[in-house]
């Protein structure tokens, strides 16, 4: 029965994820959590982690300002991880604390710049 829901959630979590190619149609997808990547360099693997744990994952690559979307339930000083992996292979990962709702969006950007990839708050 343990393995049926761990299952069920996996599959959820990963249909309440999601990214979108900038040269796609404009596709408006749910999501209080959006991850953006302003490197003109290829990431994969971008996973949300709260607590050790794999709350969200999405494979698909992205790059040039293409965005990922994921939904976290409502919670108050909610700590999760965002992390990545970039075009050598490299895993890159930031810890960030934050209040969810679902009429709130937490915007974050991945960056590469001098040879250094950042992941931050997106303004």
């Amino acid at each position: 029965m343990k393995k049926f829901i761990l299952l069920f959630t996996l599959i959820v979590a990963l249909s309440l994820t999601g990214c979108g190619a900038a040269n796609d149609n404009v596709v408006h997808r749910d999501g209080n959590l959006i991850v953006t990547n302003y490197s003109d360099y290829e990431i994969t693997d971008t996973t949300i982690t709260h607590l050790g744990k794999t709350i969200s994952v999405s494979p698909k690559a992205i790059k040039d300002t293409q965005i990922c979307y994921f939904t976290i339930d409502p919670a108050d000083d909610y700590v999760y991880t965002v992390s990545f992996v970039d075009n050598n292979g490299e895993e890159h990962s930031q810890e960030f604390t934050d209040n969810f709702t679902e009429d709130t969006q937490i915007l974050i950007a991945i960056q590469y710049s001098d040879g250094v990839w950042t992941i931050n708050y997106d303004k």
